[in-house]
């Protein structure tokens, strides 16, 4: 199963790519990166790779040259099911550390699982005990991507696909294991305070807490919190909903051209707020509690609060859009 890791993951060390107060204030203040809400193929490859065989007996096999850090052998194994949604209206994931959960929300019926387990090792029987070390098992309307403990994964990781009816209710429990959800009109809960969360396309209540949260959407109830940053993308002019992003470090936002949306944000310091879209100018200040408040009234239609940034520690950060698709 190839997801890009180090895209989903979007390599947390970025995060602190330079101890300098310097270069921390320049990261702080740039605009959320537009390929984080780029959408990818959950395409279901689960592969084995034999160092020196093209095609080893009774596995299959890519050729082609290895990253330096990938180990010469890789061993697999995968297994896919379906679950009535009669029976288990609900669903809750929960993953162990080193692993990747990824929903995704159609006009399905039913549900469908893909998983993949990986082992890499220098030798077949190394890679082949690393494989055993991962597995999925399923009680009742939980499933669980089991993994040793934080630090003893080696080269080894499961990936979990749930394609899932839109409008169902999704529970995933992931401290250390990166998340994504795509079109999800049900209630969906994260919890990856560890990992990143990547959340798009969803249109209604969403509850998550993750290391770092990214999020894209026009509609919906959210409630997002982060140890490091929030990086939120709007996709119409007009937000529908309620929206709630706490970071301790930055939060940053893409409006697009012409947003209209009334919102409200939170800062320590007022040069802690970064505005760089067409409507700055239009935004009220007030020193409220002991932090500064910044609102844009937008068309009126709504109450600020209830699009409401906060960063007490760092920045939050306004752009516009330069890739904005209409309706999306």
């Amino acid at each position: 199963m190839r997801f890009g890791w180090p895209i989903f993951l979007v390599s947390l060390s970025v995060l602190f790519k330079s101890c300098s107060p310097e270069a921390r204030r320049n990261y702080d203040v740039e605009a959320a990166p537009e390929f984080l809400f780029e959408r990818r193929p959950t395409e279901f490859e689960c592969v084995d790779r034999i160092a020196g065989q093209a095609k080893p007996s009774g596995r299959s096999n890519k050729a082609g040259l290895l990253a330096g850090n990938q180990p010469p052998y890789l061993l697999t194994c995968s297994e896919k099911f379906t679950l009535i949604r009669s029976e288990l209206p609900s669903l809750t994931v929960t993953a162990d550390p080193s692993n990747f959960i990824a929903v995704v929300g159609s006009s399905r019926t039913d549900w469908s699982i893909r998983f993949c387990a990986e082992g890499g090792g220098q030798t077949e029987a190394e890679a082949r005990e690393r494989l055993q070390q991962g597995s999925m098992t399923r009680l009742g309307a939980t499933v669980s991507v089991n993994s040793p403990p934080l630090g003893e994964s080696g080269n080894r990781r499961g990936s979990l696909v749930l394609d899932a009816p839109a409008d169902a209710p999704v529970l995933i429990y992931a401290s250390y294991s990166a998340v994504q959800v795509l079109d999800i009109a049900g209630p969906v809960r994260v919890t990856a305070t560890h990992a990143r969360a990547t959340i798009l396309g969803t249109t209604g209540r969403v509850d998550a807490s993750a290391f770092a949260a990214d999020f894209a959407g026009s509609r919906g109830i959210v409630n997002l919190s982060a140890e490091a940053e929030i990086n939120l993308k709007m996709t119409t002019s007009r937000f529908d909903g309620t929206l709630l992003a706490w970071a301790q470090r930055p939060v940053r936002v893409l409006v697009p051209p012409g947003f209209v949306t009334p919102f409200q944000v939170l800062v320590n310091r007022p040069q802690d707020f970064v505005c760089r879209a067409d409507f700055c100018s239009k935004m009220a200040q007030e020193k409220k509690g002991g932090l500064y408040v910044f609102t844009y009234a937008g068309d009126g239609n709504t109450a600020p609060e209830r699009f409401h940034l906060r960063s007490e520690h760092s920045t939050v950060v306004v752009d516009t859009s330069s890739e904005t698709k209409p309706g999306s």
